[in-house]
Protein backbone atom coordinates (compact mmCIF):
# COMPACT_ATOMS: atom_id res chain seq x y z
CA UNK A 1 0.00 0.00 0.00
CA UNK A 2 1.58 3.55 -1.45
CA UNK A 3 1.36 6.46 1.06
CA UNK A 4 -1.41 7.91 -0.82
CA UNK A 5 -3.47 4.72 -0.74
CA UNK A 6 -2.62 4.76 3.49
CA UNK A 7 -4.15 8.18 3.64
CA UNK A 8 -7.36 7.40 1.95
CA UNK A 9 -7.88 4.58 3.97
CA UNK A 10 -7.26 6.67 7.36
CA UNK A 11 -10.29 9.52 5.81
CA UNK A 12 -12.50 6.21 5.31
CA UNK A 13 -11.93 5.07 8.63
CA UNK A 14 -12.56 8.17 10.30
CA UNK A 15 -15.55 9.23 8.34
CA UNK A 16 -16.75 5.27 9.33
CA UNK A 17 -16.20 6.28 13.12
CA UNK A 18 -18.07 9.80 12.71
CA UNK A 19 -21.07 8.09 11.15
CA UNK A 20 -21.70 5.94 13.83
CA UNK A 21 -21.15 8.18 16.35
CA UNK A 22 -23.71 10.35 14.74
CA UNK A 23 -26.25 7.22 14.58
CA UNK A 24 -25.38 6.61 18.62
CA UNK A 25 -26.11 10.20 19.30
CA UNK A 26 -29.57 10.46 17.53
CA UNK A 27 -30.69 7.24 18.89
CA UNK A 28 -29.86 7.88 22.68
CA UNK A 29 -31.06 11.60 21.99
CA UNK A 30 -34.85 10.60 20.14
CA UNK A 31 -36.80 10.59 23.81
CA UNK A 32 -36.99 6.97 23.57
CA UNK A 33 -34.41 5.29 26.45
CA UNK A 34 -35.02 2.01 24.81
CA UNK A 35 -32.12 1.17 22.78
CA UNK A 36 -33.45 -1.35 20.26
CA UNK A 37 -33.56 -0.25 16.68
CA UNK A 38 -36.64 1.14 15.14
CA UNK A 39 -39.05 -0.80 13.60
CA UNK A 40 -40.34 0.21 9.97
CA UNK A 41 -43.58 1.40 9.50
CA UNK A 42 -46.20 -0.93 9.90
CA UNK A 43 -48.20 -1.66 7.03
CA UNK A 44 -51.22 -0.33 6.79
CA UNK A 45 -54.32 -3.07 7.67
CA UNK A 46 -57.78 -3.55 6.69
CA UNK A 47 -60.70 -2.91 9.63
CA UNK A 48 -61.09 -6.71 9.70
CA UNK A 49 -57.91 -7.02 11.24
CA UNK A 50 -57.72 -4.29 13.22
CA UNK A 51 -60.80 -5.33 14.49
CA UNK A 52 -59.45 -8.97 14.86
CA UNK A 53 -56.16 -8.11 16.99
CA UNK A 54 -58.97 -6.20 19.42
CA UNK A 55 -60.31 -9.25 19.88
CA UNK A 56 -57.14 -11.18 20.49
CA UNK A 57 -55.89 -9.04 23.10
CA UNK A 58 -59.53 -9.25 24.88
CA UNK A 59 -59.20 -13.01 24.97
CA UNK A 60 -55.35 -12.61 26.30
CA UNK A 61 -56.68 -10.17 29.39
CA UNK A 62 -59.79 -12.01 30.06
CA UNK A 63 -59.29 -13.67 33.38
CA UNK A 64 -60.68 -17.53 34.19
CA UNK A 65 -62.32 -18.19 37.52
CA UNK A 66 -62.92 -21.24 38.67
CA UNK A 67 -65.53 -22.33 41.16
CA UNK A 68 -64.90 -25.34 43.36
CA UNK A 69 -68.21 -26.44 44.61
CA UNK A 70 -70.19 -29.96 45.84
CA UNK A 71 -72.35 -32.09 43.13
CA UNK A 72 -71.54 -33.23 39.31
CA UNK A 73 -72.54 -32.00 36.19
CA UNK A 74 -76.17 -31.20 34.62
CA UNK A 75 -77.85 -31.67 31.55
CA UNK A 76 -76.39 -28.74 28.52
CA UNK A 77 -73.98 -28.04 31.34
CA UNK A 78 -71.62 -26.60 28.78
CA UNK A 79 -74.36 -24.78 27.50
CA UNK A 80 -75.37 -23.10 30.40
CA UNK A 81 -71.93 -21.98 31.36
CA UNK A 82 -71.39 -20.84 28.37
CA UNK A 83 -74.20 -18.56 28.47
CA UNK A 84 -72.85 -16.98 31.49
CA UNK A 85 -69.54 -16.47 30.03
CA UNK A 86 -71.14 -15.05 27.33
CA UNK A 87 -73.29 -12.38 29.58
CA UNK A 88 -69.91 -11.98 31.23
CA UNK A 89 -68.41 -10.87 28.06
CA UNK A 90 -71.22 -8.53 26.72
CA UNK A 91 -71.20 -6.60 29.99
CA UNK A 92 -67.48 -5.93 29.70
CA UNK A 93 -66.14 -8.40 32.42
CA UNK A 94 -62.95 -9.94 30.52
CA UNK A 95 -64.07 -12.67 33.12
CA UNK A 96 -64.21 -16.52 32.18
CA UNK A 97 -66.31 -18.65 34.70
CA UNK A 98 -65.03 -22.27 35.03
CA UNK A 99 -67.22 -24.78 37.60
CA UNK A 100 -65.13 -27.60 39.27
CA UNK A 101 -67.29 -30.15 40.55
CA UNK A 102 -66.12 -32.64 43.32
CA UNK A 103 -68.74 -35.61 44.24
CA UNK A 104 -70.99 -33.97 47.10
CA UNK A 105 -69.81 -37.59 49.12
CA UNK A 106 -66.06 -36.88 48.74
CA UNK A 107 -66.40 -33.29 48.73
CA UNK A 108 -63.94 -31.74 52.23
CA UNK A 109 -61.68 -34.92 51.90
CA UNK A 110 -60.97 -33.35 48.20
CA UNK A 111 -60.60 -29.99 48.94
CA UNK A 112 -58.23 -30.25 51.76
CA UNK A 113 -56.11 -32.44 49.55
CA UNK A 114 -56.57 -29.38 47.10
CA UNK A 115 -55.63 -26.77 49.30
CA UNK A 116 -52.77 -28.95 50.88
CA UNK A 117 -51.26 -29.52 47.19
CA UNK A 118 -51.77 -26.03 46.02
CA UNK A 119 -53.96 -26.97 43.35
CA UNK A 120 -55.12 -23.67 42.07
CA UNK A 121 -59.04 -22.48 42.04
CA UNK A 122 -60.58 -19.50 42.87
CA UNK A 123 -64.10 -19.61 44.52
CA UNK A 124 -64.94 -21.98 46.98
CA UNK A 125 -68.19 -23.21 48.05
CA UNK A 126 -68.42 -23.21 52.45
CA UNK A 127 -71.54 -25.35 53.74
CA UNK A 128 -71.28 -23.79 57.40
CA UNK A 129 -72.76 -27.21 58.92
CA UNK A 130 -69.78 -29.38 57.55
CA UNK A 131 -66.75 -27.38 57.76
CA UNK A 132 -67.04 -23.56 58.99
CA UNK A 133 -65.15 -20.79 57.20
CA UNK A 134 -63.37 -20.04 60.57
CA UNK A 135 -61.51 -23.11 59.98
CA UNK A 136 -60.27 -22.17 56.45
CA UNK A 137 -59.13 -19.39 57.94
CA UNK A 138 -56.98 -21.17 60.91
CA UNK A 139 -55.63 -23.69 57.78
CA UNK A 140 -54.80 -20.84 55.92
CA UNK A 141 -57.02 -22.18 52.98
CA UNK A 142 -58.64 -18.86 51.86
CA UNK A 143 -57.74 -15.05 52.26
CA UNK A 144 -59.39 -11.78 53.50
CA UNK A 145 -60.63 -10.21 50.60
CA UNK A 146 -61.70 -6.65 52.61
CA UNK A 147 -60.49 -4.49 50.07
CA UNK A 148 -62.55 -6.33 47.20
CA UNK A 149 -65.82 -6.02 49.10
CA UNK A 150 -65.24 -2.40 50.36
CA UNK A 151 -65.65 -1.93 46.78
CA UNK A 152 -68.32 -3.59 45.65
CA UNK A 153 -71.75 -1.81 45.51
CA UNK A 154 -73.51 -4.93 44.88
CA UNK A 155 -72.16 -6.86 47.78
CA UNK A 156 -72.70 -4.48 50.52
CA UNK A 157 -76.23 -4.03 49.12
CA UNK A 158 -77.61 -7.11 48.86
CA UNK A 159 -75.69 -8.50 51.62
CA UNK A 160 -77.00 -6.77 55.35
CA UNK A 161 -74.50 -5.43 57.57
CA UNK A 162 -74.73 -8.10 59.95
CA UNK A 163 -73.34 -10.53 58.41
CA UNK A 164 -70.15 -9.14 57.20
CA UNK A 165 -69.70 -8.63 60.46
CA UNK A 166 -70.01 -12.32 61.66
CA UNK A 167 -67.88 -13.05 58.04
CA UNK A 168 -64.89 -10.87 59.86
CA UNK A 169 -62.43 -12.03 61.82
CA UNK A 170 -59.12 -9.67 63.30
CA UNK A 171 -61.01 -6.91 61.05
CA UNK A 172 -60.86 -8.81 57.92
CA UNK A 173 -63.69 -9.93 56.07
CA UNK A 174 -62.99 -13.45 54.99
CA UNK A 175 -65.97 -15.01 53.05
CA UNK A 176 -69.37 -13.64 51.23
CA UNK A 177 -72.42 -14.98 53.02
CA UNK A 178 -75.54 -16.38 51.11
CA UNK A 179 -78.01 -14.19 52.05
CA UNK A 180 -80.50 -17.01 50.38
CA UNK A 181 -82.60 -17.43 53.87
CA UNK A 182 -83.98 -16.26 57.35
CA UNK A 183 -81.80 -17.57 59.71
CA UNK A 184 -84.30 -17.22 62.67
CA UNK A 185 -85.86 -20.01 63.60
CA UNK A 186 -84.54 -21.70 60.46
CA UNK A 187 -83.62 -24.82 61.55
CA UNK A 188 -85.47 -25.30 64.81
CA UNK A 189 -88.67 -27.50 63.75
CA UNK A 190 -89.59 -30.57 62.56
CA UNK A 191 -90.93 -32.21 59.43
CA UNK A 192 -93.59 -34.87 59.77
CA UNK A 193 -96.38 -36.42 57.55
CA UNK A 194 -99.54 -34.75 58.33
CA UNK A 195 -101.37 -36.72 56.21
CA UNK A 196 -100.91 -40.15 58.81
CA UNK A 197 -100.93 -37.32 61.81
CA UNK A 198 -104.84 -37.39 60.47
CA UNK A 199 -105.52 -40.47 60.22
CA UNK A 200 -104.04 -41.47 63.27
CA UNK A 201 -105.66 -38.73 64.94
CA UNK A 202 -102.21 -37.21 66.39
CA UNK A 203 -102.26 -33.60 67.99
CA UNK A 204 -98.52 -31.51 66.96
CA UNK A 205 -96.34 -31.87 69.66
CA UNK A 206 -94.96 -29.23 72.14
CA UNK A 207 -93.01 -31.41 74.30
CA UNK A 208 -90.21 -34.65 74.39
CA UNK A 209 -93.36 -36.34 75.56
CA UNK A 210 -95.61 -35.71 73.09
CA UNK A 211 -93.00 -36.87 70.37
CA UNK A 212 -92.28 -40.11 71.90
CA UNK A 213 -96.16 -40.33 71.90
CA UNK A 214 -96.32 -39.99 68.57
CA UNK A 215 -93.32 -42.53 67.57
CA UNK A 216 -95.83 -45.24 69.92
CA UNK A 217 -98.74 -44.28 67.61
CA UNK A 218 -97.35 -44.17 64.24
CA UNK A 219 -95.32 -47.68 64.31
CA UNK A 220 -98.26 -49.35 66.46
CA UNK A 221 -100.70 -48.09 63.16
CA UNK A 222 -98.35 -48.38 60.36
CA UNK A 223 -99.27 -50.29 57.11
CA UNK A 224 -96.36 -51.68 55.25
CA UNK A 225 -93.20 -53.68 55.07
CA UNK A 226 -91.07 -51.04 56.82
CA UNK A 227 -91.26 -49.69 60.32
CA UNK A 228 -91.37 -45.41 60.42
CA UNK A 229 -88.17 -44.03 61.85
CA UNK A 230 -87.02 -40.97 63.60
CA UNK A 231 -84.40 -39.27 61.13
CA UNK A 232 -82.00 -37.17 63.11
CA UNK A 233 -79.97 -34.51 60.87
CA UNK A 234 -77.13 -35.25 63.63
CA UNK A 235 -73.97 -33.22 61.89
CA UNK A 236 -75.96 -30.16 63.29
CA UNK A 237 -77.22 -29.32 67.09
CA UNK A 238 -80.64 -30.89 67.55
CA UNK A 239 -81.98 -27.29 67.87
CA UNK A 240 -85.52 -27.89 67.71
CA UNK A 241 -85.73 -30.20 70.26
CA UNK A 242 -83.51 -27.63 72.78
CA UNK A 243 -86.48 -25.46 72.81
CA UNK A 244 -88.36 -27.90 75.14
CA UNK A 245 -85.93 -26.98 77.67
CA UNK A 246 -86.11 -24.97 80.68
CA UNK A 247 -83.01 -22.93 79.80
CA UNK A 248 -83.59 -22.32 76.22
CA UNK A 249 -82.59 -19.87 74.24
CA UNK A 250 -78.95 -20.93 74.09
CA UNK A 251 -76.98 -21.35 71.43
CA UNK A 252 -74.67 -25.10 70.35
CA UNK A 253 -71.72 -24.72 67.80
CA UNK A 254 -70.36 -27.94 65.84
CA UNK A 255 -71.36 -29.91 68.87
CA UNK A 256 -68.58 -28.45 70.71
CA UNK A 257 -69.66 -25.26 72.30
CA UNK A 258 -72.78 -24.14 74.57
CA UNK A 259 -73.27 -20.22 74.71
CA UNK A 260 -76.10 -19.38 77.11
CA UNK A 261 -77.28 -15.50 76.54
CA UNK A 262 -75.18 -14.31 79.24
CA UNK A 263 -72.37 -15.42 76.88
CA UNK A 264 -70.80 -17.98 79.05
CA UNK A 265 -69.38 -20.81 77.24
CA UNK A 266 -69.00 -24.62 78.19
CA UNK A 267 -68.14 -27.68 76.69
CA UNK A 268 -71.85 -28.91 75.18
CA UNK A 269 -70.36 -32.24 76.36
CA UNK A 270 -70.75 -31.87 80.17
CA UNK A 271 -73.88 -29.31 80.11
CA UNK A 272 -77.29 -30.90 81.77
CA UNK A 273 -78.30 -29.88 78.37
CA UNK A 274 -76.39 -32.29 76.55
CA UNK A 275 -77.36 -35.15 78.86
CA UNK A 276 -81.49 -34.55 78.49
CA UNK A 277 -81.21 -34.54 75.00
CA UNK A 278 -78.70 -37.72 74.95
CA UNK A 279 -81.59 -39.44 77.49
CA UNK A 280 -84.00 -39.03 75.02
CA UNK A 281 -82.60 -40.04 72.10
CA UNK A 282 -81.59 -43.22 73.98
CA UNK A 283 -85.36 -44.05 74.93
CA UNK A 284 -85.84 -43.45 71.08
CA UNK A 285 -83.16 -45.65 69.88
CA UNK A 286 -83.83 -48.58 72.61
CA UNK A 287 -87.46 -48.65 71.16
CA UNK A 288 -86.43 -49.28 67.78
CA UNK A 289 -87.11 -45.71 66.19
CA UNK A 290 -83.82 -44.50 65.20
CA UNK A 291 -82.19 -46.47 62.47
CA UNK A 292 -79.23 -48.61 63.94
CA UNK A 293 -77.47 -47.95 60.70
CA UNK A 294 -77.82 -44.09 61.36
CA UNK A 295 -73.69 -43.81 61.77
CA UNK A 296 -73.12 -45.70 58.50
CA UNK A 297 -71.42 -44.38 55.62
CA UNK A 298 -74.20 -45.77 53.29
CA UNK A 299 -77.00 -44.59 55.81
CA UNK A 300 -78.86 -41.09 53.87
CA UNK A 301 -81.30 -39.34 55.36
CA UNK A 302 -82.83 -37.81 52.42
CA UNK A 303 -83.06 -41.48 50.75
CA UNK A 304 -84.52 -42.68 54.08
CA UNK A 305 -87.10 -39.63 53.81
CA UNK A 306 -87.98 -40.56 49.89
CA UNK A 307 -89.28 -43.78 51.24
CA UNK A 308 -92.18 -42.51 53.06
CA UNK A 309 -91.15 -44.45 55.79
CA UNK A 310 -90.87 -41.46 58.75
CA UNK A 311 -91.97 -40.44 61.55
CA UNK A 312 -90.12 -36.78 61.71
CA UNK A 313 -87.72 -35.52 59.97
CA UNK A 314 -85.06 -32.49 61.73
CA UNK A 315 -86.03 -28.90 60.12
CA UNK A 316 -87.85 -27.65 57.14
CA UNK A 317 -87.68 -30.10 54.62
CA UNK A 318 -90.45 -28.54 52.52
CA UNK A 319 -88.33 -28.39 49.74
CA UNK A 320 -89.32 -28.73 45.99
CA UNK A 321 -93.19 -28.58 45.29
CA UNK A 322 -96.17 -30.24 46.83
CA UNK A 323 -96.69 -31.88 43.25
CA UNK A 324 -93.05 -32.97 43.21
CA UNK A 325 -93.48 -34.91 46.76
CA UNK A 326 -97.54 -36.30 45.73
CA UNK A 327 -95.05 -37.97 42.80
CA UNK A 328 -92.65 -39.01 45.26
CA UNK A 329 -94.64 -40.31 47.73
CA UNK A 330 -98.49 -40.49 47.00
CA UNK A 331 -100.77 -39.28 49.24
CA UNK A 332 -98.00 -38.18 50.99
CA UNK A 333 -99.12 -34.26 52.92
CA UNK A 334 -95.84 -32.99 54.58
CA UNK A 335 -95.95 -30.02 57.02
CA UNK A 336 -93.43 -28.39 59.37
CA UNK A 337 -94.07 -27.73 62.85
CA UNK A 338 -92.04 -26.12 66.29
CA UNK A 339 -92.25 -27.75 69.26
CA UNK A 340 -93.13 -25.19 72.61
CA UNK A 341 -94.51 -22.60 70.87
CA UNK A 342 -94.23 -20.23 74.18
CA UNK A 343 -90.23 -19.94 73.39
CA UNK A 344 -89.33 -16.90 71.48
CA UNK A 345 -88.16 -16.72 68.00
CA UNK A 346 -84.10 -17.24 67.87
CA UNK A 347 -81.26 -16.17 65.77
CA UNK A 348 -79.01 -18.25 66.39
CA UNK A 349 -76.63 -17.78 63.19
CA UNK A 350 -76.08 -14.84 60.67
CA UNK A 351 -75.75 -17.51 57.25
CA UNK A 352 -75.32 -21.36 56.67
CA UNK A 353 -73.55 -21.05 53.31
CA UNK A 354 -70.65 -18.97 51.58
CA UNK A 355 -68.76 -18.15 48.69
CA UNK A 356 -64.72 -17.86 50.00
CA UNK A 357 -61.53 -17.39 47.50
CA UNK A 358 -58.98 -20.11 48.21
CA UNK A 359 -55.51 -19.22 49.39
CA UNK A 360 -54.24 -21.05 46.10
CA UNK A 361 -56.46 -18.24 43.88
CA UNK A 362 -53.80 -16.38 41.25
CA UNK A 363 -57.16 -13.62 40.66
CA UNK A 364 -58.36 -13.21 44.25
CA UNK A 365 -59.28 -9.71 43.16
CA UNK A 366 -61.75 -11.13 39.94
CA UNK A 367 -62.73 -13.52 41.92
CA UNK A 368 -64.89 -10.97 44.00
CA UNK A 369 -65.69 -9.05 40.62
CA UNK A 370 -67.58 -12.29 39.52
CA UNK A 371 -69.72 -12.47 43.08
CA UNK A 372 -70.27 -8.69 42.51
CA UNK A 373 -71.53 -9.43 39.10
CA UNK A 374 -73.70 -12.07 39.65
CA UNK A 375 -75.77 -10.10 42.13
CA UNK A 376 -75.74 -7.32 40.15
CA UNK A 377 -79.08 -8.30 38.22
CA UNK A 378 -81.81 -10.55 37.89
CA UNK A 379 -80.50 -11.66 34.85
CA UNK A 380 -77.29 -12.72 36.04
CA UNK A 381 -78.29 -14.17 39.07
CA UNK A 382 -80.91 -16.22 36.92
CA UNK A 383 -78.43 -17.56 34.84
CA UNK A 384 -76.55 -18.56 37.52
CA UNK A 385 -79.01 -20.29 39.76
CA UNK A 386 -81.35 -21.24 37.47
CA UNK A 387 -79.79 -22.08 34.05
CA UNK A 388 -81.39 -20.36 30.44
CA UNK A 389 -84.68 -19.60 30.24
CA UNK A 390 -86.67 -21.85 28.16
CA UNK A 391 -84.24 -24.46 28.37
CA UNK A 392 -83.86 -25.64 31.66
CA UNK A 393 -86.67 -22.77 33.28
CA UNK A 394 -90.04 -20.91 32.57
CA UNK A 395 -90.29 -17.85 33.98
CA UNK A 396 -93.99 -17.29 35.73
CA UNK A 397 -93.62 -13.81 37.36
CA UNK A 398 -93.78 -12.49 41.21
CA UNK A 399 -90.38 -14.26 41.37
CA UNK A 400 -92.04 -17.70 40.88
CA UNK A 401 -90.56 -19.88 37.94
CA UNK A 402 -91.42 -23.76 37.02
CA UNK A 403 -88.64 -26.41 36.08
CA UNK A 404 -88.47 -27.83 32.75
CA UNK A 405 -86.75 -31.19 34.39
CA UNK A 406 -88.25 -31.35 38.20
CA UNK A 407 -85.46 -32.98 39.03
CA UNK A 408 -83.53 -30.48 37.42
CA UNK A 409 -80.39 -28.30 40.01
CA UNK A 410 -77.58 -26.04 38.68
CA UNK A 411 -76.76 -23.99 40.98
CA UNK A 412 -78.78 -23.99 44.13
CA UNK A 413 -79.95 -21.06 45.65
CA UNK A 414 -78.66 -22.78 48.96
CA UNK A 415 -74.86 -22.48 47.94
CA UNK A 416 -75.28 -18.97 46.41
CA UNK A 417 -78.64 -17.20 46.52
CA UNK A 418 -79.71 -14.27 47.56
CA UNK A 419 -83.10 -13.13 49.20
CA UNK A 420 -83.13 -10.08 46.94
CA UNK A 421 -83.22 -12.41 43.80
CA UNK A 422 -84.45 -15.79 44.46
CA UNK A 423 -87.54 -17.54 42.71
CA UNK A 424 -89.54 -20.07 44.06
CA UNK A 425 -90.81 -22.89 42.13
CA UNK A 426 -94.34 -22.51 41.40
CA UNK A 427 -96.72 -24.76 43.88
CA UNK A 428 -93.71 -24.48 46.80
CA UNK A 429 -95.48 -24.75 50.39
CA UNK A 430 -96.85 -21.65 51.83
CA UNK A 431 -94.91 -22.70 54.63
CA UNK A 432 -91.42 -23.14 53.20
CA UNK A 433 -91.43 -19.57 52.19
CA UNK A 434 -93.13 -18.16 55.33
CA UNK A 435 -90.02 -20.22 57.25
CA UNK A 436 -87.15 -19.66 55.27
CA UNK A 437 -88.15 -16.41 53.01
CA UNK A 438 -89.92 -13.97 55.10
CA UNK A 439 -87.56 -11.51 57.31
CA UNK A 440 -88.57 -11.65 61.06
CA UNK A 441 -87.49 -8.29 62.70
CA UNK A 442 -89.01 -9.96 66.02
CA UNK A 443 -86.13 -12.53 66.52
CA UNK A 444 -84.21 -12.47 69.45
CA UNK A 445 -80.32 -12.17 68.48
CA UNK A 446 -78.04 -14.83 70.18
CA UNK A 447 -75.83 -13.29 72.27
CA UNK A 448 -72.78 -13.97 69.93
CA UNK A 449 -74.36 -13.96 66.64
CA UNK A 450 -71.96 -11.92 64.79
CA UNK A 451 -69.06 -13.28 67.14
CA UNK A 452 -66.60 -15.19 64.94
CA UNK A 453 -63.88 -17.68 66.98
CA UNK A 454 -60.79 -17.32 65.62
CA UNK A 455 -59.13 -20.88 66.15
CA UNK A 456 -55.49 -19.94 65.05
CA UNK A 457 -54.15 -19.98 68.50
CA UNK A 458 -55.39 -23.88 69.21
CA UNK A 459 -55.55 -24.57 65.75
CA UNK A 460 -54.46 -28.89 66.00
CA UNK A 461 -56.68 -28.99 69.30
CA UNK A 462 -59.38 -27.57 67.14
CA UNK A 463 -59.06 -30.08 64.22
CA UNK A 464 -58.99 -32.64 66.66
CA UNK A 465 -61.77 -32.22 68.81
CA UNK A 466 -63.87 -31.71 65.86
CA UNK A 467 -62.79 -35.15 64.72
CA UNK A 468 -63.20 -36.64 68.10
CA UNK A 469 -66.99 -35.46 68.11
CA UNK A 470 -67.72 -37.72 65.42
CA UNK A 471 -66.12 -40.70 67.32
CA UNK A 472 -66.88 -39.99 70.68
CA UNK A 473 -70.09 -37.79 70.69
CA UNK A 474 -72.28 -38.42 67.89
CA UNK A 475 -72.82 -42.12 69.39
CA UNK A 476 -74.10 -40.51 72.51
CA UNK A 477 -75.83 -38.13 71.33
CA UNK A 478 -77.64 -40.38 68.67
CA UNK A 479 -78.72 -42.83 71.84
CA UNK A 480 -76.85 -45.30 70.31
CA UNK A 481 -74.41 -45.72 73.55
CA UNK A 482 -76.12 -44.52 76.80
CA UNK A 483 -75.16 -41.57 78.66
CA UNK A 484 -73.97 -43.12 81.69
CA UNK A 485 -72.12 -45.90 79.39
CA UNK A 486 -70.24 -43.78 77.61
CA UNK A 487 -70.19 -40.28 79.05
CA UNK A 488 -66.94 -40.80 81.03
CA UNK A 489 -64.88 -42.40 78.09
CA UNK A 490 -65.94 -39.76 76.16
CA UNK A 491 -65.34 -37.00 78.30
CA UNK A 492 -61.61 -37.86 78.57
CA UNK A 493 -61.21 -38.33 74.78
CA UNK A 494 -62.77 -34.92 74.36
CA UNK A 495 -60.28 -33.70 76.86
CA UNK A 496 -57.27 -35.45 75.68
CA UNK A 497 -57.92 -33.78 72.51
CA UNK A 498 -57.71 -30.27 74.02
CA UNK A 499 -61.21 -29.56 74.31
CA UNK A 500 -60.84 -27.27 77.65
CA UNK A 501 -58.19 -25.36 76.04
CA UNK A 502 -60.27 -24.69 73.22
CA UNK A 503 -63.36 -23.72 75.00
CA UNK A 504 -61.14 -21.18 77.25
CA UNK A 505 -59.61 -19.82 73.97
CA UNK A 506 -63.42 -19.50 72.80
CA UNK A 507 -64.61 -17.83 75.79
CA UNK A 508 -61.54 -15.44 76.03
CA UNK A 509 -62.50 -13.96 72.92
CA UNK A 510 -65.77 -13.87 73.62
CA UNK A 511 -65.25 -11.76 76.33
CA UNK A 512 -63.72 -9.57 74.26
CA UNK A 513 -66.11 -9.07 71.86
CA UNK A 514 -68.76 -8.59 74.29
CA UNK A 515 -66.50 -6.10 75.66
CA UNK A 516 -66.10 -3.81 72.60
CA UNK A 517 -70.16 -4.40 72.29
CA UNK A 518 -69.85 -2.76 75.61
CA UNK A 519 -72.15 -5.37 76.85
CA UNK A 520 -69.77 -7.20 79.66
Amino acid sequence: MNHNEEVLMKKARALMVCVCMFLMLFVGCSGNQNTKPVSPAPENKTESETKKESENKTEKEEVTITYLRPGTEVENNGKLIQAINDKLKADGMNIKLEIMYIPSDVFQDKLNMMLSTGDEFDLLCIMEDQKPFTSFVANEGIIPITEYVKKSENLNRVIPDYMWESATINGEIYTIPANWCETADQNCCITFRRDKMKEFGLKDPQTKEDLLNICKVFVENWKGDNKPVVIPMYKEPFNYLFRTLDTYPFTVQKDLFFIDQQGNVKNWLETDEFKQCAIFFRELYEKGYVPEDVLSSGWSSWKTMLTGDFIWVDQCQLWDTEAIWEERIPGVELDTVYLNQKVPVFRMASFRNDTAVSSTSKHPEEAVKFMDWLYSSQENYDLMVYGIEGMTWNNEGENQYTKVDPAFEFNPDWMIGNLNYIRYQKGTYEKFIDIMGREKPEAQNAIGLNFVFDPSNVADEYATCQAEVVQSVYPIKLGLVSYEEGYKAALERMKAAGIDKVVEEYQKQMNEYLKQKGTN
